[in-house]
């Protein structure tokens, strides 16, 4: 092959492969939901189409890399597409399948679909950019919130058996909120926050304390201690918004959950986790800032529609130099750390 047939002929495949990536975000998704999980068809079917007009639009804006979403309120209640675009606002994406098949549950206001893979184009690894998301819907089909799920396994584990779990459906409402609450972090929805924080929440943040021990030998031993400072709701949000104003992407992960009941007050929850916080490098932080901890929530659902969080405990897992920090069982914060009248 010549010189100018192999340029050519390199031309063409870089060509193909360009075309490619370009209509990679360009694809229609379309929706599936299992009929077996659903019994109103009509419904069934209108929130197939709602997913799909929604989400052409997504795809549409993502490929021309359009600054927002132009969004219709035949598909989409006005709340979720606010929602929508705070999150298009903190990162563009788009759904990476053609097609999506997945099954109908209940929710607290209507039915959700859960597993809808998506691609973040801010997320600093694929890990962050490669997530999933939860659709809600309202009992008539419109899409009425949009939130990023936890993973699939961590969902069946809380969940579990519908016939060994007895509070199944107050456990649903549980994850469903800490998915939104999550959110919120990565969304900087100041107001989600101030609302589902209680006024009277006891706010409490580990940090890492580093002693130092003199001893007969020649070398300054270091010893690390966990110290521990309270905040009030108003202290803790004010340090949060000056925190969403430093970073343009915020993203926040959560693993290891576990959901817990009060033995004395079927309205308290407790929920421990590990929770990830990665944000975008910055002049201040040229390689952005990263830390892991423990973070434990008590929910309060006495009132059924503004459940509230009246706990919040964050303890450290590494130290300044990347360090773990190992917890017994007995040191991690849960729900029988706290009483209740």
């Amino acid at each position: 092959m010549t010189n100018n047939n192999f340029i050519r002929h390199f031309a063409i495949i870089f060509l193909g492969c360009l075309m490619c990536t370009k209509s990679y975000a360009q694809h229609t998704t379309e929706f599936l939901f299992d009929p077996s999980t659903m019994s109103d068809d009509y419904v069934r079917k209108t929130m197939q189409a709602n997913a799909r007009a929604v989400f052409a639009e997504i795809n549409r804006a993502y490929d021309q890399n359009k600054s927002g979403l132009t969004l219709s309120a035949t598909n989409i209640t006005t709340e979720a597409i606010q929602r929508i675009q705070t999150l298009w606002a903190t990162s563009h994406f788009y759904s990476t399948e053609t097609d999506i098949t997945t099954r109908v549950l209940k929710s607290s206001n209507g039915y959700q679909v859960r597993n809808v893979p998506v691609f973040f184009a801010q997320g600093k690894t694929n890990e962050d950019k490669y997530q999933d998301i939860v659709l809600e819907f309202t009992t008539g089909g419109k899409i009425s919130d949009i939130y990023i799920s936890i993973a699939p396994h961590q969902y069946a584990q809380i969940i579990g058996n519908s016939n060994e779990v007895e509070d199944i459906e107050e456990r649903m409402r549980v994850v469903e909120l800490v998915e939104v609450f999550k959110t919120a972090y990565n969304t900087k929805d100041t107001v989600f926050l101030k609302n589902i924080y209680s006024d009277d929440a006891l706010i409490i943040t580990g940090k890492v304390v580093t002693q130092q021990k003199k001893t007969d030998m020649p070398t300054v031993l270091n010893n690390q201690k966990i110290e521990y400072s309270v905040q009030s709701k108003k202290q803790y949000l004010a340090k949060l918004q000056k925190i969403f104003a430093a970073n343009s992407y915020i993203n926040i992960k959560f693993t290891d959950v576990v959901v817990t009941r009060h033995e004395g007050n079927p309205n308290i929850y407790g929920v421990t986790l590990k929770q990830d916080w990665n944000t975008r490098p910055t002049k201040d932080s040229p390689y952005g800032y990263h830390d892991k901890g423990w973070l434990f929530l008590l929910f309060d659902f006495e009132d059924k529609k503004n459940p509230q969080i009246w706990v919040r405990t964050w303890q450290p897992l590494q130290d300044g130099n990347g360090n773990p920090i190992r917890y017994s069982n007995e040191d991690i914060f849960n729900l029988s750390d706290f009483k209740f009248r």
